[in-house]
């Protein structure tokens, strides 16, 4: 009985793996690679959707088939490009594979379009092998006046119901966006004009495959489907019934329409046989139809018990960013843009950059105890550059991400973490079940986060008047007028009568040459002896240190000002966010390229002769720098381990009694000299100190006060220079023509805030 038992077990357990193995070999999606002789390549992103400032990640996954031989693969983003404008011509990388290697590369797009073909290009061993199509290549598109001025964009994770999420935001109202097919028809009677009250592809991403899935509030058997559209409905694609349980019903390809309407709008009617089942999702696949040529108003079921229209819809793609182009004054700014995660958390990146695109992230408490501790590390980053994490079902922070500040409401938590904000709800609280003012503290912090990014200036000439990076950017008029006049009167009047008298007029054969020559000469030396050659760079910026877990994370912003144009470009290191400070869309510009190979290599493009470039900056780096605290003989001295001269210093106790010392040297030890303020308890803090200081963080329009955004165990140090952003331009600088600054607020080493 007992071997009977063992046998039963031993055949349950194998079709137990057998059932396994059928799941993760066919059920679990991966993305499919390509074949390049011993190279396997496939690209995958996080998301799928229009994000408008950070870095937007694409992840290529290589591997090495061989078993004898080392390759040398080379990526470039995008395979062709057209841009227009200020845009990205070229992302570029490569990678050493040696023999049975695998290696997972970013590919990461700074805030700027990518105009082409959305594919990337792949070499082995300097030879081009083909292309990869990129899964997500929306990042920046618009034709507003920058990229920037997008929708606030929150990423929600898998573990999380996606719709009830992106309801509780208000989620994708917008002219052109899917929630647009939801309810009756609503659109004006135009055949073929752009309407913004339809559902649109992004019509600015062509050769991508467009669908759009629309639920229905009561799962209903279904024999007939009715399709309004304002355009015609194409040819290519199919529509797809899908059962409450999942299961797919029915499918019916585009091309079986029965009719269109004879009206001012076109309407289509499916008919099929009665559903063996209750439908609750119509997914319109239009493959890869052009976005242009779609358009979906309303989509209504039919069957023996009834008709209705969608209640809910998501799609690939919307057309909201370009809809002020079509439809203006129809752009809600406060609209959010929900993605959903394309992977669960524990394939997420493990770059904090990877994240930057995203104003807010949705986690589950459980989501937490599945990251691994490089993506964990890599959310604590982008929480303290000034992002925000919302999570549910969880009382407290986790502590390695170091919370300075924390304040209960009547649904939760919030904690503030660097320049960034955590709320977290208890696991009795639901999202959905959430108080109205909770609900509105939430949406309030996603949409702050918004309008820092939509408030950055978006030309250079405003950029110049927050950073300066010289003080006269004028062209000198009034000496090259004077010389042109000079070069006129001497090429023309005094050249011919010259040689007139001379009977010399064969002469001018040379002399006019000769005289456009020297001109040329002047002007070039006139230009070298009131600029120079060597470039002007400006650098400044605001820096929390979280001394307790060695992090320092900077809000920035670096100028360049070049009489000639460097050959090497601009070098930033692998943890930094540099958006340029430029327009974006159709217009003037320039094309520019990136190379992660070495470093973020800016290469081409982002510098122009005697033309100022301005470039916002985010870090998030682990950092020793630090402020020592000694106690010697009941008298406190600091020793300044922050690498440069303190010029004045704000420090508050841990029973929040406020110091004060000026001009420490780095590495020297100062005597704190007790203030006679009144002890501080919970401080403005980091996030404050950023709103008044602005990017730019201009210590000079520190208020008078600044003890007003200490709490105990923090501190306020003004720095002569900044250790914390490098010089971009590297060995092409020059130390006495760069002025830096920076103004770090500190956290001492201390126990969690109370």
């Amino acid at each position: 009985m007992k071997n009977e038992k063992l046998k039963i077990r031993e055949r349950l357990s194998r079709v137990a793996w057998c059932f396994l193995i059928f799941n993760f070999a066919f059920l679990i999606p991966l993305p499919a690679a390509d074949q390049f002789g011993d190279i396997s390549v496939s690209a995958s992103a996080l998301f799928t959707g229009n994000t408008f400032h950070g870095y937007a990640e694409t992840r290529v996954i290589l591997e090495n088939h061989s078993s004898s031989k080392t390759h040398v693969i080379s990526l470039a983003f995008p395979n062709n490009a057209y841009g227009n404008g200020n845009s990205i011509r070229r992302l570029a990388r490569s990678v050493t594979l040696a023999p049975g290697v695998r290696e997972v590369v970013s590919l990461l797009q700074p805030p700027l379009p990518a105009q082409g073909d959305g594919q990337i290009a792949v070499a082995v061993d300097s030879r081009h092998e083909g292309e990869i199509r990129v899964p997500n290549n929306n990042h920046c598109n618009s034709y507003s006046a920058s990229g920037r001025d997008g929708h606030a964009t929150m990423l929600i994770s898998r573990s999380l119901d996606f719709d009830a999420v992106a309801r509780l935001f208000n989620a994708s109202r917008g002219a052109f966006t899917a929630a647009m097919a939801v309810g009756a028809p609503d659109s004006s009677t135009s055949r073929g004009s752009y309407q913004p009250t339809t559902w649109m592809p992004d019509t600015r991403r062509s050769g991508q495959t467009n669908w759009l899935e629309l639920d229905y509030a009561t799962p209903q058997t279904v024999e007939k489907i009715i399709i309004h559209n304002t355009q015609a409905m194409p040819a290519s694609g199919f529509v797809e019934l899908v059962g409450a349980s999942g299961t797919n019903l029915a499918k019916i390809p585009m091309s079986a329409v029965a009719r269109s309407a004879p009206s001012s709008r076109w309407v289509f009617e499916f008919s099929l046989p009665v559903t063996s089942a209750p439908v609750k999702t119509v997914r319109l696949n239009f493959e890869k139809t052009p976005p242009w040529s779609i358009a979906i108003d309303a989509v209504e079921i039919s069957g023996p018990t009834g008709s209705q229209w969608a209640s809910e819809a998501r799609a690939s793609s919307d057309n909201s960013a370009s809809a002020s182009s079509y439809a203006p004054g129809t752009v809600n700014v406060d609209s959010v843009e929900s993605l959903r995660a394309e992977s669960p958390v524990s394939e997420w990146s493990e770059n904090w950059l990877a994240y930057t695109p995203f104003d807010a992230i949705v986690l589950n408490a459980a989501d937490l105890g599945v990251m691994p501790p490089a993506i964990f590390n890599a959310l604590a980053g982008y929480l303290a550059a000034g992002g925000n994490i919302f999570l549910a079902g969880k009382r407290e922070l986790p502590a390695a991400w170091h919370a300075t500040q924390k304040k209960s409401f009547r649904d939760g938590t919030e904690f503030n973490v660097g320049f960034g904000r955590c709320i977290a709800f208890p696991p009795e609280k639901a999202l959905g079940a959430l108080d109205p003012k909770s609900i509105q503290t939430l949406r309030e912090a996603l949409r702050n986060t918004a309008q820092y990014w939509r408030a950055l200036p978006h030309d250079s000439e405003s950029a110049n008047t927050v950073l300066p990076v010289v003080k006269n950017l004028k062209i000198p008029t009034r000496g090259i007028v004077v010389m042109m006049l000079a070069f006129i009167l001497l090429i023309g009047p005094v050249n011919m009568i010259l040689l007139n008298r001379r009977n010399r007029r064969t002469w001018m054969l040379w002399t006019i040459p000769a005289i456009s020559f020297a001109t040329t000469l002047l002007v070039f030396a006139y230009s070298l002896l009131r600029e120079g050659i060597t470039p002007d760079t400006r650098i400044t910026g605001l820096t929390v240190i979280d001394q307790a877990a060695h992090r320092a994370t900077t809000v920035g912003g670096t100028a360049f000002y070049c009489p000639l144009t460097p050959s090497s470009g601009l070098h930033f290191n692998f943890e930094t966010e540099a958006t340029p400070l430029v327009q974006t869309g159709y217009g003037s510009g320039s094309s520019r390229e990136v190379d992660w190979t070495q470093s973020q290599h800016f290469s081409r493009g982002w510098l122009s002769a005697r033309v100022p470039a301005h470039f916002h900056l985010r870090k998030s780096e682990t950092r020793r720098e630090r402020l020592e605290i000694e106690n010697q003989n009941s008298q406190l001295r600091i020793v300044n381990g922050l690498g440069a001269l303190i010029k004045s210093l704000r420090l508050a106790d841990a029973t929040g009694k406020i110091y004060q010392a000026d001009n420490i040297a780095a590495g020297q030890k100062s005597a704190l000299v007790p203030s006679s303020l009144p002890p501080v308890t919970q401080g403005l803090g980091a996030q404050s100190l950023l709103r008044d200081l602005g990017f730019a963080a201009n210590s000079e329009v520190l208020p008078g006060d600044p003890e007003k955004y200490l709490s105990p165990n923090t501190y306020i140090a003004v720095l002569e220079g900044n250790p914390f952003i490098e010089n971009a331009l590297g060995s092409a600088a020059s130390p006495k023509r760069t002025t830096s600054g920076a103004v770090v607020f500190g956290t001492l080493d201390s126990p969690e805030p109370k």
